[in-house]
């Protein structure tokens, strides 16, 4: 509350300077926001094609449509180098947008924002809580994806465990290192 009260008086400060200045704050700023606010829109469609992608690879593991999956497969890592660049350039934008108004980027987003027109202020709150959002679904499919492959995973080890009990456990060559178990125990006779 306090670092809150601290900023608002800062802000005001910050306000009675500019007009003092004469400078704007309508448009100080104005062209890094909207550029900022371009980045992020097109970065919040990447996300979006990239959980439905993922959503797409989900569904072809579990009808074990391997063609459809490796596809997909591809077309995330596109998507997801992509979605790296426009990370760096939003990151960009977001410095410079700082910069304009002589702050450090370390400031928290809606802190940045504050100096900015009401209504540029309204979009770029809406598209970070946007941007925040879609994180947050394409971590649900991620999760539910991994939960699928979990799931397998240990149910084909639990049989493979029963068939093959020989195979359990940690099998460790003479030199201390894990090896993979024979395809069948190896058995010396010892009295012939």
């Amino acid at each position: 509350m306090v670092r809150g009260l601290h900023f608002l008086l800062n802000r005001h400060r910050q306000t009675a300077e500019y007009r003092r200045r004469g400078v704007s704050m309508s448009t100080k700023g104005l062209k890094t926001a909207k550029e900022l606010v371009q980045i992020m829109k097109q970065e919040i469609s990447l996300m979006e094609e990239f959980r439905c992608n993922e959503e797409k690879l989900r569904d072809a593991l579990k009808q074990s449509d391997w063609a459809s999956l490796s596809d997909h497969m591809e077309r995330m890592g596109q998507i997801a180098d992509w979605i790296d660049t426009t990370e760096k350039k939003r990151r960009d934008a977001y410095s410079a947008l700082c910069a304009d108004f002589d702050a450090d980027d370390s400031i928290p987003f809606y802190q940045a924002i504050m100096s900015l027109p009401e209504d540029m202020r309204c979009e770029c709150a809406e598209l970070y809580r946007s941007l925040k959002f879609t994180t947050v679904k394409i971590k649900g499919v991620t999760w539910s994806l991994d939960s699928h492959i979990r799931s397998v995973s240990d149910t084909m080890q639990a049989v493979l465990n029963e068939l093959f009990p020989y195979r359990k456990g940690r099998i460790y060559s003479r030199h201390g290192k894990t090896r993979t178990a024979d395809t069948e125990p190896l058995v010396v006779n010892q009295h012939l």
